[in-house]
């Protein structure tokens, strides 16, 4: 392929806008705001989760600690008014007497046992609360860092942008002045090495994939008409002699 000098010189002005195209694309692609946003999404949806956890413990525990406040004021209640029966004198039975005083001292041992219980149930309550305020402080830290770190990101979105507008104008005051049929060599050269479609012949090497030409070769290389488009024996790029 044949191509004047100043288009292959050309080629070169493309493949250092389109280099700079590639590096910011993949900045704004790779930006380390995005992978902490991934991070606070992350723990902010393990800390719901234990929230949602928490609180489902402690609706059950609340729910359990009415039962036993209940029960526990029911059977009160009850052995109260068994005593209050012992007490007003209409019983006059030892055996009738002995077996409400049994059935008192039962009662009380059965409050006692409760009220353990419910003793057990506060303690926990307060635990499941003591967690819940402090998970709902770190959720509040979460989201305040996402908010921080998406106003972050988005400023450096907005930069990236701008610079890219700013390359991707470059690249079409420049992409005019090379003919179609190198274009389309030089893309698809750039598709399958790395980005990287042409590169200078500068000290006996090939810029693109840095290998030096043997002098035989070189020699070759020289000694071709300038509008013969050279291409790197190793990598196979455009090279452009400068």
């Amino acid at each position: 392929m044949q191509a004047p000098v100043e288009e292959q010189r050309a080629l070169l002005e493309l493949q250092v806008v389109d280099t700079a195209i590639d590096r910011l694309e993949h900045r704004r692609a790779n930006l380390p705001e995005d992978a902490r946003l991934a991070e606070l999404r992350t723990s902010k949806a393990a800390i719901d989760q234990l929230a949602a956890e928490r609180e489902g413990a402690l609706v059950t525990t609340r729910r359990e600690q009415e039962r036993l406040e209940h029960e526990v004021e029911t059977i009160n209640r009850k052995a109260e008014a068994e005593e209050a029966r012992a007490a007003a004198g209409r019983v006059t039975s030892p055996k009738e007497l002995s077996a409400i005083q049994a059935e008192v001292q039962a009662l009380r041992r059965r409050v006692g046992t409760l009220e353990d219980e419910l003793l057990e149930r506060m303690q926990t309550r307060e635990t499941l609360e003591a967690e819940l305020a402090d998970l709902g402080g770190r959720a509040k830290v979460a989201d305040s860092e996402r908010d921080e770190v998406t106003v972050a990101r988005d400023a450096a979105l907005a930069e990236l942008d701008r610079d890219l507008a700013a390359r991707r104008a470059e690249r079409g005051a420049i992409a005019p002045r090379i003919s179609a049929a190198l274009g389309r060599l030089y893309d698809q050269i750039r598709a399958r090495s790395g980005g990287v479609g042409a590169a200078a012949l500068e000290g006996g090497s090939c810029q693109g994939c840095r290998v030096s030409i043997s002098p035989v070769e070189l020699r070759k290389l020289r000694q071709l008409p300038p509008d013969e488009v050279r291409r790197c024996e190793n990598c196979r790029r455009i090279m452009v002699l400068t």
